[in-house]
């Protein structure tokens, strides 16, 4: 199993060789957009518990990896940042995906388990 910064590393080497444009089609975005994430994930069983944006914000670190590990349950790395001007990525098999292409590939393999 490879590490988080194993990920990371891959991830980034990904991304160097994405022009603007292509960057601008992989946004998603931020802490409010991973605590949506997290409440998404937890609907479709994929995560034990959900975060809202104050807990998101104050428990970012610890957080933000039971987003990123629910989005792997799922078969796509996501890659979390805190920054409200940075976004997060979304990869399916190591290619760059749109968050709303993330979400059908859950809602398709993972029915709504569970209501907020």
């Amino acid at each position: 199993m490879t590490t988080r910064e194993e990920n990371l590393k891959k991830i980034n080497a990904e991304l160097e060789q994405l022009s603007d444009d292509e960057l601008e089609q992989i946004a998603g975005g931020s802490i409010p957009q991973t605590a949506e994430d997290s409440q998404f994930l937890y609907k479709h069983g994929l995560l034990d518990n959900w975060h809202g944006v104050l807990g998101m914000t104050f428990k970012w670190g610890t957080f933000s990896k039971e987003v990123d590990s629910g989005w792997a349950k799922a078969g796509i790395t996501c890659v979390t940042t805190p920054n409200p001007l940075k976004d997060n990525l979304y990869f399916k098999d190591g290619k760059p995906i749109s968050r709303a292409e993330a979400y059908n590939i859950v809602e398709k393999k993972f029915k709504n388990v569970r209501d907020i």
